[in-house]
């Protein structure tokens, strides 16, 4: 496992003829999969999500070998995903804290990295790319959420209470169009590699937990490679409906950046 870590840091009974069941049997597979209707829901819960605002709290787990110590970094903030836009305050454990603004053109971020203080400076929206896999650039939570209504075969998991909320949580394979979606050139490249190595999809996992309203709570994204490499984002929202006030930077006040995003 060494190379994989190093690839990727009804009532009655009627008698039915026989033409008749032949018919029934050529329907739809995913109309006839309990599936299909699991996943029609999911999907239409994150798509009411995403035409609202929210508190939104983000937490990334990743870790390599066992043994080895787990990186957390945490990110909290309000995104109004209606408009595409919210501002996100992210810590890396005590190493560094950052503050972002997002806008549907751009991303802005300062903050501080050990005795390092970095001012405002910004970069393309469209720029922002993935560097960790089951990472939301930029912390965006509208990421995950596209993310999670990428995959299908959703199955229901049971009922689970989220922050005060009662909701029912479904789980399904996270699909590998979504495990790469918006990935930098290079971690696509070590993800498929890291696919070629493994002799089929890279093992990672979506859940999703839908409120009364029928609207996405909580969102967790996990890949977990026994004895090489994990990675698990648990995204929670609150207060959905709720207003989000975004103070853009001035631009004179913020530099143009084509670095890597922090934060």
């Amino acid at each position: 496992m060494a190379c994989v870590a190093a690839a990727l840091s009804s009532g009655c009974a009627q008698q039915t003829s026989e033409s008749e069941a032949q018919a029934a049997g050529n329907g739809s597979a995913a109309a006839a999969s309990p599936y299909a209707n699991y996943t029609q829901a999911v999907r239409a819960a994150v798509q009411k999500t995403r035409e609202t605002s929210a508190r939104t709290v983000m937490k990334t787990e990743m870790g390599t070998t066992p043994g080895e110590p787990t990186h957390t970094i945490t990110a909290k903030g309000a995104h109004d995903f209606a408009r595409n836009s919210g501002t996100v305050n992210s810590k890396v454990e005590d190493v560094a804290e950052f503050d972002l603004v997002l806008t549907p053109e751009r991303i802005y971020v300062r903050g501080t990295a050990g005795t390092e203080t970095v001012p405002w400076s910004y970069t393309g929206r469209a720029d922002a790319k993935v560097q960790h896999a089951l990472r939301a650039p930029g912390n965006d939570p509208a990421h995950l959420l596209r993310q999670a209504s990428m995959s299908s075969e959703y199955d229901r998991f049971g009922t689970e209470t989220v922050a005060g909320t009662a909701t029912t949580r479904y789980h399904a394979p996270l699909s590998h169009k979504a495990l790469v979606l918006n990935m930098s050139k290079e971690m696509l490249g070590k993800s498929e590699q890291l696919r070629d190595m493994l002799g089929g999809e890279i093992p990672a996992t979506a859940d999703v937990w839908v409120d009364k309203q029928q609207r996405a709570v909580q969102i967790r994204l996990s890949m977990n490679i026994p004895g090489a490499v994990s990675s698990t984002t648990t995204l929670t929202l609150t207060d959905l409906g709720r207003a989000v006030k975004v103070t853009v930077p001035t631009a004179e006040g913020a530099l143009d950046s084509d670095a890597p995003l922090a934060g």
